[in-house]
């Protein structure tokens, strides 16, 4: 079975009813997934599930765990249906297959670093099937729980293994009258030590482990220096298909970690409150540290500034290198034609994530609301805020019209700290001069990674070329609202960069705009008054 990242399973197999009392010639068993999730697991050729077919009218056992395998479409294997087409009978599938039968106890693998899917029992039950030649309906369900492990590390610290400790890797199934099973820990097992497998190197680690109560449950971080550093967790409930994120904020020397009950897409949800996770942050003179990484800030017009983009994740979410699927991704490199994401820790440090406005915002966005925003905190540290449009048009002096504030044109001030009198526009160079440093770090738009560069074609400045020509900084402000095809968009304010070798050689800064749903962007945060 291939997994998907931290996603949920969903296979519908579909069914015809044939209620007539005909007799049908012995047409095969046949059970064709389709995955309903745009994020989930999918069966690769050759994977295999077990199969029983009961007769519901006289509890009969026709087929008691027939071996069925995928070959691209669809599962299928010796079995052949009975000849009368007016019995109904309960399907029964599961993942993965046991020439045993049905398990009566499953225990998940110790060391699950070369993956989950061996670990990760699932169960399938459609009752009141009729014999048909088309394919059979079920839907499977994770029955086990899966832990994801969020990995908050300091720059210069880099995490090899992650392993849970302490743990149950048993179950006991028992099968219920209506199909269904009950899951428990084995009450006879020895707890042991689970290693995870590695999502992303360094920043997401996975595992799936027996439902059950840990009153004693710990997370192992090896770090490549050779050192390994334990947190505790207590009083964790997992339960069977949900599941859950533990944050761990790790140094050098130190883990500390937490559990909550974020739920990332497994066919059910739950919650698990075993400690709130607070992002750490220390202010400085001169910079500040926000969940263990340094930024340094300058003062600006009076006000404190971050001097390069955020690169902070939340609890709980992810980045994603697929600009089309996401709402935090990474940032990208282009070579003016192909756009490639950079997922190594310098380029994240040096370029920040890009953000839609409502990962930034840490709301839905709606009629009702899309307007409210300004100043708001959002994912920035406490006491900052995501930057207005008020506060970067006093820096640019110039922005597209806002119909919130009933503006009938652009708007434009001369006077803004960054007006290049010569050039009659503010610049990059201008941004830097004031210790802004100015990072390229591009934008996303229409689930595409802007790939135009800054060249010999659009500038005169040699220093910028083969960097991303327009950029995006998101502001808290929204500029308006439009409608096509049935579709809302909340235009919020973005700082934008602009090169045209006729008319802004030098890399002009203006405001525009980006539709909260089609677009991302990186993210400076500014210091409260």
């Amino acid at each position: 079975m291939k997994k998907t990242a931290i996603f949920s399973a969903a296979v519908l197999l579909l069914a015809a009813c044939n209620k007539g009392n005909e007799v049908l010639p012995p047409a095969s068993v046949r059970l064709e997934p389709i995955i309903t999730r745009a994020l989930s697991l999918n069966f690769n050729s050759g994977d295999e599930i077990g199969v029983e077919l009961k007769m519901e009218d006289d509890g009969s056992i026709y087929a008691a765990n027939e071996r069925m395998s995928y070959d691209g479409n669809c599962f299928s294997g010796d079995l052949k249906w009975y000849a009368d087409g007016g019995r109904k009978c309960r399907v029964t599938a599961w993942y993965p297959y046991s020439e045993a039968g049905f398990p009566e106890s499953f225990t998940v693998a110790q060391d699950q670093s070369a993956g989950t899917e061996a670990s990760d029992f699932m169960l399938a039950v459609e009752n009141g099937v009729y014999p048909s030649s088309d394919a059979v309906l079920a839907k499977f369900r994770h029955q086990f729980s899966q832990i994801n492990v969020v990995i908050k590390a300091d720059f210069d610290v880099a995490v090899g293994s992650v392993q849970l400790k302490g743990v149950n890797p048993s179950a006991l199934i028992t099968r219920n009258d209506d199909g269904s099973i009950s899951v428990v820990a084995d009450p006879e097992a020895e707890a042991c030590n689970v290693t995870a497998e590695e999502i992303t190197p360094g920043k997401l680690y996975s595992a799936v482990l027996v439902p059950q109560d840990l009153s004693s449950f710990g997370l192992s971080v090896e770090i490549k220096n050779g050192s390994t550093i334990l947190s505790g967790i207590s009083n964790a409930s997992l339960r069977p298909g949900y599941a859950y994120t533990i944050t761990a904020q790790v140094s050098a020397d130190q883990v500390s970690a937490s559990i909550s009950g974020d739920i990332l897409a497994w066919e059910d949800g739950g919650n698990l409150d075993a400690g709130a996770y607070e992002v750490p942050f220390e202010e400085y003179d001169g910079y500040f540290v926000y969940d263990g990484v340094r930024y340094e800030t300058v003062s600006i017009g009076g006000r404190s500034w971050m001097a390069s983009p955020l690169a902070y994740v939340p609890s709980g979410s992810s980045p994603s290198a697929d600009p089309s699927n996401g709402s935090i991704f990474y940032p990208y490199s282009s070579d003016g034609s192909v756009c490639t994401a950079l997922t190594d820790a310098a380029s994240i440090r040096e370029k920040g994530y890009l953000y839609t406005p409502e990962a930034a915002l840490c709301v839905t966005l709606d009629d009702s609301n899309y307007s409210s925003f300004e100043a708001v905190q959002g994912i920035c540290p406490k006491g900052w805020h995501i930057p207005t449009r008020a506060e970067y048009f006093a820096l640019c002096g110039y922005s597209n019209k806002s119909t919130v504030l009933g503006e009938s044109g652009a708007q434009t001030d001369r006077n803004a700290l960054m007006w290049d009198a010569d050039a009659d526009y503010a610049t990059v160079a201008r941004f830097n001069e004031a210790g802004f440093n100015f990072v390229f770090s591009g934008m996303l738009y229409n689930g595409a990674y802007n790939k135009n560069l800054i060249s010999s074609s659009n500038s005169t400045v040699e220093a910028y070329y083969g960097n991303s020509s327009v950029n995006y900084l998101l502001t808290s402000s929204a500029l308006g609202s439009s409608t096509s095809s049935g579709v809302v968009k909340y235009n919020m304010a973005v700082l934008m960069t602009t090169f045209s070798l006729s008319a802004y050689p030098l890399g002009r800064v203006t405001i525009s705009q980006m539709p909260h749903n089609s677009g991302a962007a990186a993210l400076r945060c500014v210091k409260d008054e």
